[in-house]
């Protein structure tokens, strides 16, 4: 694994608070002091963890507080989406180390070709692990793309020449909306570790992406993917999804169904910054994109809606249709609902996939499937209060 429930759990109290002696992260996670000692050791060693400036507190032994290592090791995202492959660094404090390197493609082999040969060109000795994130429907124990956006042939691709080119260096691969279920995770770590459902939504033209997190875990299902909000259908005239039906949620909401209805030739992103309520094909959007994100809300029950993406910057258009998804909501449901406009997602894809690995070290109710040494791992079964012999304390301090 790429570190034990123990070593996760020193991460997470680092990560925090900044700087932790030894003897703190003892009193804070209930771990035996030379338990301590010992992972604090092999964290320094592989260069995770950094020792700080000698502090003394009058009598007795100096401490030697312990901070995260922002500059020896490093992330990689690989970000597939429609169009394009991004790959970038990310330190282990969450931050961009350079620019990304994004490149065109068309999708399938040709999106994976470019993938393999980005992630060859960055990966060296400083590389800690690899977040991979593609959109659509992914079978983990196969690394199988299985449907997506990216591939209209609707054929499955396999992942596996990346996870050859990524050698021993570990591999969380998930879906996009997933990783930004992870951003979101480590930005909202202190609600994220409350517990407690979250429906997470990204709304952008002609994109919709969900992930319902259960107790601040993601919602696996039957197969990896986003929770396909998008792919609500409602019995009205939309453009043709790639996934074969019509009516599509994620269709509905993009310029091509409002061009449809009207013909005009304004993008819905600019139509939406100009919202003031008379613009009737707009109008009908929102009213159709709020009956799906309350049905949602009914059938899950969540008690917190985030909405995130560029839509999110349009302000007026955001307050109608948040208002009216709490119209549209149950009034016990709605009443107990929190409706939050998430609109700081980082535009770089790679940063959200390299959140994958950093949600894993970071935050306690994160689970993550992650490939190390060809063998998939399940961070569920190592949780908080399984790190120690002396279980009495709380792990999440």
């Amino acid at each position: 694994m790429l570190f034990n429930p123990r070593q996760r759990a020193i991460l997470r109290m680092v990560y925090r608070h900044g700087q932790v002696s030894r003897s703190s992260l003892h009193e804070q996670t209930g771990i035996r002091l030379n338990s301590i000692g010992e992972e604090a050791t092999a964290l320094l060693g592989r260069r995770v963890l950094r020792e700080c400036d000698v502090q003394a507190l009058g009598r007795g032994r100096p401490r030697v507080p312990l901070e995260i290592d922002s500059g020896a090791r490093h992330v990689l995202g690989v970000a597939m989406s429609r169009g394009s492959v991004q790959i970038g660094r990310v330190s282990l404090t969450g931050k961009l180390v350079g620019e990304p390197i994004s490149q065109s493609t068309r999708g399938g082999s040709a999106m994976l070709k470019i993938a393999v040969a980005l992630l060859r060109e960055h990966l060296d000795e400083d590389t800690l692990a690899v977040g991979l994130t593609a959109p659509g429907f992914i079978d983990l124990t196969t690394h199988e793309m299985l449907f997506s956006p990216t591939v209209p042939s609707g054929r499955s691709v396999s992942f596996q020449p990346i996870y050859d080119a990524a050698g021993r260096v570990p591999v969380a691969l998930e879906n996009d909306a997933v990783a930004l279920a992870a951003r979101w995770a480590l930005t909202h770590r202190a609600d994220a570790e409350t517990g407690g459902d979250v429906l997470i939504v990204r709304l952008g033209d002609g994109r919709l992406g969900s992930t319902l997190l259960v107790n601040g875990r993601p919602n696996r299902g039957s197969v990896t993917g986003a929770n396909e909000l998008g792919h609500t259908r409602l019995p009205v005239e939309a453009p043709k999804c790639f996934c074969g039906q019509v009516g599509c949620l994620e269709r509905i909401c993009s310029t091509e169904f409002l061009s449809m209805r009207d013909g005009g030739g304004a993008s819905l992103t600019e139509r939406a910054g100009a919202y003031d309520g008379s613009d009737p094909g707009l109008n009908e959007l929102l009213e159709l994109l709020a009956t799906g994100l309350s049905n949602a809300v009914n059938f899950t029950r969540v008690s917190r809606l985030v909405i995130a993406g560029e839509l999110t910057a349009c302000h007026t258009f955001m307050r109608a249709l948040t208002d009216r998804v709490r119209v549209l909501t149950l009034h016990e449901l709605e009443r107990r609902l929190r409706v939050d406009l998430w609109d700081r997602t980082e535009a770089q894809p790679a940063r959200i996939a390299a959140s994958l690995v950093l949600a894993h070290m970071y935050t306690s109710r994160w689970a993550t499937l992650m490939t190390v040494d060809g063998e998939l791992q399940d961070t569920s079964l190592t949780l908080v209060g399984q790190v120690d012999a002396a279980p009495t304390v709380s792990m999440d301090g």
